[in-house]
């Protein structure tokens, strides 16, 4: 079913709190975008590609599973078609990966992503990505406090369309995102990037003059001056030796990038593009490593970077997808960050190990948690006779793991 066909008229559609906005003020009118940087140019900032790639291509592949919590128990959810829309096919021409991956691409870089919910009815269908770039949000309002409406106008493959809010799946940041928050700093490295560029191009030897000894006429030093770019100037001359003519004597001028300090600005700079993002910058440059361990770095990662999307995208999917009812029942949508948090396989192996030692899980269920066959015999925990429980008020003791108790009296212990 197409992005347009809610247009169509529809049946079995569930109540909710509709509006339209005849008769409202409209307060805000906004377009997202707006930044001097576009998405194209920043992709060729490698610490803003890299930030950007690390944090979608995180949460894009993590799965999204529905969960109900009904008298205490929360229980997975199995068979809902919605799952299948956020982890397989969002819709007949892109998976879910790519909605995804857009889905949090848009809101770090304009501040809100906005998606299409496709309905017939009370069903979701399938899941559309808009680009930030082409909304427009209009905001409402009938007492001038409180927002009373919005609607959103998208400027779409054949034209501008307004969309019902009941089928937008929005987050918004509360910010208008890395491309305009950012732009003084991504201008910069942009500049640098440029800089760097051109010295190469044009700077194989050091950047200096010709001086001459006599007068020259235009000719000859427009001559020379071809003569001398044809045959030096670009990276792919250097180390050529330079002849020249009787009388020409050539004195450089040290305008090199460490001179300028151009090597320790584009480090300062890139370190501000990390931040922009909130991404370690340890994961951007191994030599800056501040971590323990690989899932020590992760867990600052997930806890710090990724549960602030990860978060406002559950609580849009859960305000989107959700019925009314399914709501009161206790159904939410949640991502499984299971696969972030784990380490090198040693850090795994070893954190299996203490939780099977400790009596906290069992041998089959420390096999498959590191992913290998269970086996075909009778399921074990392992437990320790090291430790005896004391009551400090009554002298009671007690052996948890051979059931036994006893007392400890002036007479001495027994069991």
């Amino acid at each position: 079913m197409g992005l347009f066909n809610m247009f169509e008229k529809k049946k079995d559609v569930e109540e909710r709190s509709y509006f339209s906005v005849d008769g409202r003020l409209l307060a805000i009118t906004s377009m997202l975008g707006g930044s001097i940087v576009t998405t194209d140019q920043l992709r060729t900032i490698p610490t803003a590609k890299t930030s950007l790639e690390l944090i979608t291509g995180s949460i894009s592949q993590l799965p999204i599973y529905l969960y109900q919590e009904k008298n205490g128990e929360v229980v997975r959810v199995p068979n809902d078609y919605r799952i299948k829309l956020l982890n397989a096919e969002a819709n007949d021409y892109s998976d879910s990966i790519q909605f995804k991956m857009k889905f949090v691409e848009d809101y770090i870089l304009f501040g809100k992503a906005i998606a299409y919910v496709n309905k017939s009815g009370n069903t979701v269908v399938n899941l559309h990505n808009l680009n930030a770039k082409d909304v427009q949000i209009k905001v409402f309002t009938e007492d001038r406090i409180t927002i009373s409406a919005y609607q959103i106008i998208y400027n779409g493959l054949g034209g501008s369309v307004s969309l019902p809010y009941e089928n937008v799946l929005m987050i918004d940041s509360g910010s208008n995102g890395v491309l305009k928050n950012g732009e003084k700093v991504l201008q910069l490295a942009l500049n640098e990037n440029d800089y760097s560029k051109s010295l190469l191009e044009n700077s194989a030897l050091p950047t200096g003059v010709l001086q001459s000894t006599s007068k020259l006429s235009e000719v000859v030093i427009k001559r020379l001056r071809e003569g001398w770019q044809s045959l030096y100037a670009g990276g792919k001359n250097a180390g050529k030796t330079v002849i020249l003519e009787e009388g020409i004597e050539y004195m450089p001028i040290s305008l090199n990038p460490d001179q300028l300090q151009l090597t320790e600005s584009k480090k300062v700079t890139s370190s501000e593009i990390s931040k922009l993002f909130n991404v370690p910058e340890s994961m951007i440059n191994s030599n800056l490593t501040k971590y323990s361990s690989n899932a020590a770095e992760n867990r600052h990662f997930l806890q710090y970077t990724l549960a602030p999307i990860i978060t406002a995208i559950e609580s849009a999917l859960d305000k989107s997808l959700l019925l009314e009812s399914e709501k009161s029942n206790g159904y939410y949508f949640r991502f499984d960050t299971s696969e972030i948090l784990r380490g090198t396989p040693k850090e795994q192996i070893e954190a299996v190990a203490l939780a099977l030692e400790k009596g906290i899980i069992t041998i089959n269920e420390a096999r498959s948690s590191l992913d290998k066959n269970k086996l075909p015999v009778d399921d074990f925990m392992l437990l320790s006779l090291g430790n005896v429980l004391m009551n400090p008020i009554t002298g009671k003791l007690t052996i948890p793991n051979l059931g036994l108790e006893g007392e400890n009296n002036e007479n001495g212990t027994s069991v």
